[in-house]
């Protein structure tokens, strides 16, 4: 049993180094015998698609059975199907049954694609990835819930999964570390973000492990952001296995790097490793406020340590008629745009298709569309339509450009707008800033980081408790940018990272 545990720093091409492999292997291993098993859905199917473009023959759906997440591993080898899962309407009825709030939501995550969002239930949930006793990781949380409380939920919520057959993605995990004859063997095992799996999927892998002729497992404990969620760093750094440390960084420039050196240094429970910035010197400035930053250029990643702290930015870089992304939403709505851009068509005497012409319709005022037309069912959405064509036949009264016409678009987006149009910024496309925390933006890179150091009182607490976690968030932060880093220094020193 070979196993190797692959350290790969920021930009240093891990994921490429795994695909090496899945590659090197699948010349004399047939693809069932692998098994990629990465933290997102989205990883594994990279892995997947870079093999079957390699070796065309094989079926993606057929041969590669074991490119999942460990979660969806889980699901496969236990038999389950969508109706044993938890789903938003049996959390809503749980919470009516027990008297209290949950809040479902949709989630960008494939594997996991809605969030039950309790206090309490987000807690039983750590303490059972983390394999703690529940009273033990009460104590440890100092939670303002009484036990009682707590203990209520948790015994109602096994309760009404056992009354309905029913599972969550936790259950998923135990039931398959208790039953792992299940597992598959296999030749290659690949383990991809390491740093990030919570002690029960680590429990998880380590019955793949023995499981398997070669291991390896990957990742950059340097980078491991999610320990408050019950990742266990932990786990990854005490794995035997033959180190292999990626040396190079394909992104981050030499003056980031003596930065982000000095920051790593100070994480006291690590892996030691060296590692090379690129060829490139880039740029490190420093500024008392945010405003006195330039991102008028170039792309950017601007980040903070909580969402909070980026809401103030709204207002200021939307003043410069910049667009934006946050949450994978853009600053300004699509539809909005389609209008602007559509109505404008239409002035010039071009013509616009079905799609264009309702987001046009969708913003017209009362007196700009006669009565009866504003729901177009008089169009055909197969046609495409002038401003004569509109006039004539879908009674269109408007005139003018488009923030006279377009009424309905509100005075703080029409502001926006014309600031946008003025400085002539691309609207429509990628927008070349997004705001996210610095947990959003792991693995994420951009030319230009603004990184605020300002922190919350949560975190400086944590600061006290944990360093090592919070110094790897600032070292996350540091090491997304390609060419410059702008670091924006505390309001007040005492609250905030350390540099």
């Amino acid at each position: 049993m070979e196993i190797k545990k692959v350290f790969g720093p920021p930009g240093s091409g891990k994921t490429t180094f795994l695909l090496n492999v899945v590659e090197k292997e699948l010349a004399d291993v047939h693809p069932s015998q692998i098994g990629y098993f990465a933290f997102t859905r989205k990883a594994a199917t990279e892995a997947k698609e870079r093999a079957i473009t390699k070796f065309p023959h094989l079926n993606g759906d057929i041969d590669f059975p074991w490119f999942r997440t460990l979660h969806s591993l889980a699901y496969h080898c236990l038999g389950v199907g969508t109706k044993d899962m938890m789903k938003p309407s049996d959390y809503l009825e749980f919470a009516k049954e027990a008297g209290i709030e949950v809040s479902v939501r949709s989630t960008d995550n494939e594997e996991m694609p809605f969030n039950a969002d309790h206090p309490i239930l987000n807690e039983i949930n750590i303490a059972r990835i983390k394999g703690l006793d529940l009273r033990t990781h009460y104590n440890r949380s100092n939670m303002d819930i009484e036990w009682y409380h707590f203990e209520y939920v948790e015994r109602a919520y096994r309760h009404y999964k056992e009354a309905h057959a029913l599972m969550d993605f936790t259950d998923l995990l135990e039931r398959i570390v208790e039953q792992p004859n299940r597992l598959p063997s296999l030749d290659v095992l690949i383990i991809d973000e390491a740093q990030d799996l919570s002690r029960l999927q680590w429990m998880l892998v380590e019955e793949l492990v023995v499981r398997s002729k070669r291991t390896y497992i990957a990742g950059d404990d340097d980078q491991a952001v999610y320990n408050w969620a019950g990742a266990d760093v932990n786990s990854f750094l005490d794995f035997t296995g033959e180190v292999i440390i990626l040396e190079q960084s394909w992104r981050v420039p030499s003056k980031v790097h003596a930065l982000a050196d000095r920051v790593v240094n100070r994480i006291r429970t690590r892996q030691p490793k060296i590692w090379h910035p690129r060829d490139f010197e880039g740029d490190v400035q420093f500024y008392n406020r945010f405003d006195l930053v330039n991102i008028t250029q170039g792309s950017w990643l601007v980040l903070a340590a909580t969402n909070y702290l980026l809401n103030q930015m709204h207002g200021w870089i939307k003043s410069q008629g910049l667009l934006f992304e946050r949450h994978g939403q853009r600053s300004i709505a699509d539809s909005v745009v389609q209008a602007v851009i559509g109505w404008e068509r239409l002035r010039k005497g071009q013509s616009i298709n079905y799609p264009m012409l309702k987001n046009v319709y969708k913003y017209l005022g009362t007196s700009g569309v006669k009565r009866g037309f504003k729901n177009l069912s008089t169009a055909d959405p197969e046609d495409m339509f002038t401003m004569q064509k509109l006039q004539e036949h879908h009674g269109l009264q408007a005139e003018g450009i488009w923030h006279e016409a377009l009424e309905k678009i509100g005075e703080e987006k029409r502001d926006y707008m014309i600031a946008m149009l003025r400085r002539g910024t691309k609207i429509t496309g990628q927008a070349p800033i997004k705001l996210s925390t610095i947990h959003g933006a792991k693995g994420g890179e951009a030319d230009n980081v603004l990184l605020l150091l300002d922190l919350s009182p949560k975190f400086m607490k944590e600061y006290e408790k944990n360093s090592d976690d919070v110094n790897r968030l600032l070292y996350v932060g540091i090491t997304r940018a390609k060419q410059a880093l702008h670091v924006v220094l505390p309001k007040d020193n005492r609250q905030g990272f350390k540099l």
